[in-house]
């Protein structure tokens, strides 16, 4: 999680981050009030830790010599997370904890037109902004919603409707 990496940075007190760390993460720089309670529970993508590793190495500052020996310790655990447009994604831990997530979340229907597993439906969870198109939000709670299999085929990887507001 961003929080995580930032509090290894700073001895527990993310406060603050360089902004090309913001620029990789999608958090908006400088951040506004309450931007760690919004982005700070974000996953860092593989994609994202090679990207992070290369604006670190460019800049002169202190804290991204540090940021560059807190992902060097967490390199293991990226290592291990698939790139989000490989064929494994969908079998990787990361994902199946997500995908549980979303699924205890918005509940055991679609949210498109309300099919459950009690008539037949299969459930997938949906990548609201497509994984391929926006790697960086694929392991995203808030990019997620429950589809049944039908929804999802017909929605496909060009729409990026969110049902999640809609009432079934």
């Amino acid at each position: 999680m961003i929080k995580e990496y930032l509090n290894a940075k700073y001895g527990g007190r993310a406060t603050t981050l360089l902004a090309c760390e913001a620029k990789v993460f999608g958090i908006p720089y400088p951040p506004t009030p309450g931007w760690l309670l919004k982005y700070g529970s974000d996953e860092i993508s593989s994609n994202q830790s090679i990207e992070l590793r290369l604006v670190l190495q460019k800049s002169n500052k202190p804290s991204a010599t540090k940021g560059l020996q807190v992902l060097q310790d967490a390199w293991l655990v990226l290592q291990n997370t698939p790139d989000v447009n490989s064929k494994v994604f969908l079998a990787s831990k990361a994902w199946k904890r997500l995908r549980y997530k979303a699924l205890k979340l918005h509940g055991n229907k679609c949210q498109c037109c309300g099919a459950s597993p009690e008539i037949g439906a299969v459930l997938n969870v949906d990548h609201i902004l497509p994984r391929r198109l926006f790697p960086n939000h694929a392991l995203q709670l808030e990019n997620l919603q429950v589809l049944c299999a039908d929804c999802n085929e017909g929605k496909g990887n060009w729409d990026m409707t969110s049902f999640k507001e809609q009432v079934v």
